[in-house]
């Protein structure tokens, strides 16, 4: 689940900066603070449904434990109390909390060194194959 988590990280965080650099290559005249505030309303989109992907992913590892919970008639305030099921609550909350703030900073640092980007290096920076 960490490796997973960290691949989401890697995606928000690659996106983000490429929101960056698409906004500072369709308008070269654009600061800081327009690259960030265009970068952040996408950025915004792209954590509510990567939270949701997270939210996801830990309640399929937790549903083995939830079905035998349910076959040997725990209750739901029992369940959701036991270390196992609290383990998964908690990693969804810490990863998402991760998730959230890594976001505006990204946001920012890759702003920062958009408008480092002059000429040929801007019309280059978008260049990546997945």
């Amino acid at each position: 689940m960490v490796i997973g988590a960290l691949g989401v990280l890697v995606d928000l965080t690659v996106s983000q900066a490429s929101t960056v650099i698409a906004l500072r290559q369709a308008n070269p005249a654009l600061g800081f603070r327009g690259l960030f505030t265009g970068a952040l309303s996408v950025g915004h989109d792209h954590i509510a449904a990567t939270v949701n992907t997270i939210v996801f992913a830990y309640a399929r590892a937790s549903l083995p434990v939830l079905l035998i919970f349910s076959i040997g008639g725990t209750t739901f305030t029992d369940a959701i109390n036991s270390e196992s099921v609290a383990e998964e609550v908690i990693a969804t909350l810490v990863g998402s909390i991760g998730l959230i703030s890594s976001m505006p900073i990204t946001t920012a640092l890759a702003a920062l060194l958009a408008l480092r980007l002059r000429g040929r290096a801007l019309e280059d920076a978008h260049a990546h194959a997945h």
